[in-house]
């Protein structure tokens, strides 16, 4: 072997090995480490908070907030324009319009639990179940199953479907509630 390729080859292998050392120990410093965000069932957890809040809390509900909490699919109006936001908010206006509910009734306390992978369905891509419970003051509980998707850093509604008495009687109706077939 040529000797001027044996101190190329020695010189080339020298300043990887030290490369790596040095990658390694000043990836150790705390302060190197980037900031911890959000998890994943925090940021699943707030965005179905949100829908539900801006769906039940509300007189009349926020139409603007759910359409943008929703994947264009989940839209009311996807059948008409494809679910654009605009159609949306016109639509769910529309539907919130007749409403209205007593106004002494109490604030609505709504519970973010059982958060959870659910695979596709027929009608529903795979994404996090998650199950909304809510209770006014001297009114009964009601529960409902969420599926949420992942679209790009953001959690979107895909699916609610009301739990009902079926399921009253089970802790986590999540996966066999969004299993099924209505919506």
């Amino acid at each position: 072997m040529n000797p001027r390729f044996r101190r190329v080859t020695a010189a080339v292998l020298a300043g990887l090995a030290t490369a790596a050392l040095a990658s390694c120990s000043s990836s150790n410093s705390p302060s190197d480490k980037p900031a911890a965000g959000p998890s994943t069932t925090e940021l699943v957890t707030k965005s179905a908070h949100d829908y539900m809040h801006a769906w039940m809390a509300v007189e009349p509900s926020n139409a603007s907030a759910m359409c943008k909490l929703q994947t264009k699919a989940a839209r009311p109006n996807f059948d008409k324009d494809g679910g654009t936001l605009q159609g949306c908010i016109a639509e769910r206006e529309s539907i919130s319009a007749g409403s209205s509910t007593d106004p002494s009734r109490g604030a609505l306390d709504i519970t973010i639990s059982h958060v959870q992978d659910v695979p596709a369905s027929a009608t529903h891509p795979a994404g996090k179940g998650a199950l909304a419970t809510m209770k006014r003051p001297d009114e009964d509980k009601f529960r409902y199953a969420l599926r949420l998707v992942k679209e790009g850093d953001t959690w979107l509604i895909e699916q609610t479907t009301d739990v009902g008495d079926r399921y009253a009687q089970t802790a986590d109706p999540v996966a066999p509630v969004l299993a099924q077939q209505t919506d």
